[in-house]
């Protein structure tokens, strides 16, 4: 286990220094990121790393324990701690900029061998994720709510108006949809 290199590497992103860090990753290195993409060596880390600051311009890493895993294999647990500035993509859900200062806990399993990262694979509490960075609308919410209340109502009226029955539940589909990407606005691409 190279905890140098390891804390040399987490002391790279913390200090901006992204292309010092890539150079710590072997050409071929597998990067098996947060949001489910892979990508190769130092390049890739390039892209995570400018990617996610351009979330968190503020971000930075503490490392709260290695856990050796074999000779060359090393589970980092960290906080990532920072101001949600901007927008993240990841993966199937699109977190635009909540102002939040969040503290998320990531898990990095990294492959050192010869002194170059292999592999890597980062890992987030997605709850964790959803909780910090997910803004909510109550005031929104509350006017949907409303509406739904009041389509039900109209529901019931139509009882043996299959046409009318019909109508009311098409408009209460669009109600129900917007109150649904008011509460997860994260899932709207």
């Amino acid at each position: 286990m190279d905890t140098a290199l390891i804390h040399h590497y987490y002391d790279c992103f913390n200090k901006r220094q992204f292309r010092e860090a890539a150079r710590l990753f072997a050409d071929d290195a597998d990067l098996q990121l947060m949001t489910g993409e892979r990508a190769r060596g130092g390049n890739g880390y390039l892209r995570f790393a400018e990617s996610w600051v351009s979330a968190f311009p503020d971000a930075s890493l503490s490392v709260l324990h290695i856990q050796p895993r074999t000779e060359t294999m090393s589970e980092i647990y960290l906080q990532v701690s920072g101001t949600h500035r901007g927008t993240l993509d990841f993966g199937p859900y699109r977190f635009k900029a909540s102002g939040n200062e969040a503290a998320l806990h990531v898990r990095e399993l990294l492959d050192v061998r010869g002194g170059k990262i292999v592999a890597s694979v980062l890992t987030v509490d997605l709850t964790d994720l959803v909780t910090q960075l997910t803004r909510v609308d109550y005031d929104e919410l509350a006017r949907r709510l409303i509406k739904i209340r009041a389509l039900a109502d109209e529901l019931g009226q139509a009882a043996g108006d299959a046409t009318r029955q019909r109508l009311v539940a098409n408009r209460l589909g669009v109600e129900l949809d917007a109150a649904r990407r008011v509460v997860r606005p994260h899932f709207n691409k």
